[in-house]
């Protein structure tokens, strides 16, 4: 491995926390560097790793509830939106939208939100070993890590512009382990990925001047 990518390697790990396989994947589906996961795991080692706890000012916040709706399939978000409060009838409104916007699905799972209870009383614990066994739990978890364990939102108005844009990149730009590191969008319909480099990778967007002149170099 060339002592430039050994570089940005170890500096995109220590932004993202991404791990060796998804290293590997990014740069070399990027057109950075053709790299293997186990010369990452190697580089990983002799570097070591650690993750600073997430920074939060206090203050007084607004609690707010966010759905979301995403393709088993393809893993494409269909829908992600804030409410004010987990009432049925608003997410109802909003799934059948949805629904009409994308076509009917061949089912529909629910993770273990109120709202979704409710309407089959008894079963939260079937859900959740079923959640579990799907990994559908798992959209949430890297929407905490790579969108709101990094921003803080003024308002709801901010905060639903956010969620717009990590749908933008979650379909488009992030590519899934799941779907052997491609975007939902090209699992969905075929949409082509054609980044280079980390343009359009939020948390290291800002390195994309100083990896093209590592390139070069």
């Amino acid at each position: 491995m060339p002592a430039w990518v050994e570089q940005a390697v170890i500096v995109v790990h220590r932004l993202t926390y991404w791990h060796s396989k998804r290293l590997a994947a990014e740069f070399t589906r990027r057109g950075i560097h053709p790299v293997g996961h186990h010369a990452v795991d190697a580089l990983l080692a002799e570097y070591g790793t650690s993750r600073p706890g997430v920074h939060r000012d206090r203050g007084e916040h607004r609690k707010v509830w966010i759905v979301g709706l995403v393709d088993d399939h393809s893993r494409l978000i269909i829908g992600l939106r804030i409410l004010p409060s987990p009432s049925t009838q608003p997410i109802l409104t909003w799934l059948a939208d949805r629904l009409e916007l994308r076509g009917m699905p061949h089912e529909v799972m629910s993770d273990n939100g109120s709202p979704f209870v409710v309407w089959m009383p008894g079963v939260s614990t079937l859900f959740g070993k079923t959640l579990a066994e799907l990994e559908i739990e798992r959209f949430w978890g890297v929407l905490q890590s790579e969108l709101l364990d990094r921003e803080l939102f003024a308002t709801a108005e901010a905060a639903a512009d956010g969620l717009t844009r990590f749908a933008g990149y979650y379909n488009y730009h992030r590519l899934h382990g799941e779907l052997d590191w491609q975007t939902p969008a090209e699992r969905w319909d075929g949409t082509p990925f054609t980044d280079r480099g980390f343009e359009h990778v939020p948390a290291i967007a800002h390195l994309q001047g100083w990896l093209t002149e590592l390139m070069v170099a």
